[in-house]
C-alpha cells in the first residue's frame, strides 16, 4: 500500500513539473478546438470563442481561432475584447522557461484593437503588459510579437507584497485583451472580430546562450549599421521578421540566399527579436542596436 502511495506521489508531483508553459508552446489550432481559450460566461455571449477550419494565414486548410465581441443590450459577457487561458500550456514559471514574448497571427475586423498580454499569479496578483500593439481593422492577417519580461508590465490588482516578478514565476492565467489603458477586468467595450492563430512562447535567449537551436545566426549582435542573417542548410527559402520592443512589426522579407544583410542604421536603440521561419520551423534571436 505504501509503494502505491508512493507511486501515486511521484506521478503527481512529475505531473505538476511537466504541467507549465514551455519555449516554443504553440497554438495553431489544428486539432479542431478553441485549445481551452474562452471567455467568462460563454453561455451568454452572442458569439464565444469558436475553432475555423480554413483561412488562417496559411491559406486553405489552415485552422484558426475567431472571437467576435458583441455588447449585448444589458453588458455582460461578450462585451469586452478578452479571451483568456487557465490550462497548463500557458500557466507556471515564465522567468524559469526563459520565456521573452508571445508571438501570434491576428487578423482584426471592424474596429481597430489595441492587444495586451495580462497574467494572473500568486494570491490573485494581476499584470499587464504596459504598452499595446494598435492592430488596424481590415489589414489582414499579420504577425505580432508582445513582450512578456517584468519590465514590460504594470501591475493592475491584487496585494502589493507580491512582485511583477514573482507573478511571472507563478502565472495560473493568461488573457489576451484590447484596453486602452493596463488592465485586467477593464477592457474596452467594442463590438470587433478578432482572429488568432500560431500563438507561441518565445525563448530568444534559449535558442542563442545554450545552442539548442542552431539554425541562423546573426552579427554583429549588438550591431550598429548591418545585421547580417546566416541560415543553415536546413533553411532554404525563409522568410524573416523582425520586431522591436513593443511587439510592432519593423522588418519582414524572404530570404533567398544563405547570408543576407539589413541595412538596420535608421533603428532606434534597443532591442529587437528576429524571427526566421519556413513552413514548418520557427526561430528567434535577439538582437541589440546601439
Amino acid at each position: 500500500m505504501k509503494t502505491k502511495l508512493l507511486l501515486v506521489s511521484l506521478l503527481l508531483i512529475s505531473s505538476v513539473a511537466l504541467s507549465q508553459v514551455v519555449a516554443g508552446q504553440a497554438d495553431d489550432f489544428e486539432d479542431g478546438t478553441t485549445q481551452d481559450w474562452i471567455i467568462g460566461n460563454p453561455g451568454q455571449a452572442v458569439s464565444p470563442p469558436a475553432n475555423v477550419s480554413t483561412g488562417g494565414p496559411n491559406g486553405a486548410g489552415d485552422s484558426y481561432l475567431t472571437y467576435t465581441s458583441t455588447p449585448p443590450e444589458s453588458g455582460g459577457a461578450g462585451s469586452k475584447m478578452i479571451i483568456f487561458n487557465s490550462m497548463a500550456q500557458w500557466s507556471g514559471d515564465f522567468n524559469a522557461a526563459g520565456i521573452l514574448a508571445v508571438t501570434f497571427d491576428v487578423r482584426v475586423t471592424t474596429t481597430d484593437l489595441n492587444l495586451r498580454i495580462a497574467f494572473q499569479g500568486p494570491n490573485g496578483k494581476r499584470i499587464c503588459t504596459t504598452n499595446p500593439v494598435n492592430v488596424t481593422a481590415g489589414s489582414g492577417w499579420q504577425s505580432v510579437s508582445i513582450p512578456v519580461t517584468a519590465d514590460q508590465f504594470t501591475a493592475v490588482g491584487g496585494p502589493g507584497s507580491v512582485t511583477i516578478e514573482q507573478a511571472l514565476a507563478a502565472v495560473s492565467t493568461m488573457r489576451i485583451l484590447s484596453s486602452t489603458v493596463p488592465t485586467w477586468l477593464g477592457a474596452d467595450v467594442v463590438v470587433s472580430t478578432l482572429d488568432l492563430d500560431n500563438i507561441t512562447a518565445v525563448d530568444a535567449l534559449g535558442v542563442d546562450e545554450f545552442g539548442l537551436q542552431n539554425e541562423f545566426e546573426i552579427s554583429p549582435n549588438p550591431g550598429t549599421s548591418r545585421l547580417n542573417i546566416k541560415l543553415s542548410g536546413n533553411l532554404d527559402n525563409a522568410n524573416v521578421i523582425v520586431y522591436d520592443v513593443l511587439g510592432k512589426k519593423v522588418y519582414s522579407k524572404t530570404l533567398d540566399a544563405m547570408v543576407s544583410s539589413i541595412d538596420v542604421s535608421r533603428w532606434n536603440t534597443g532591442i529587437f527579436l528576429v524571427r526566421v521561419s519556413t513552413d514548418t520551423k520557427t526561430f528567434t534571436k535577439r538582437f541589440v542596436k546601439q
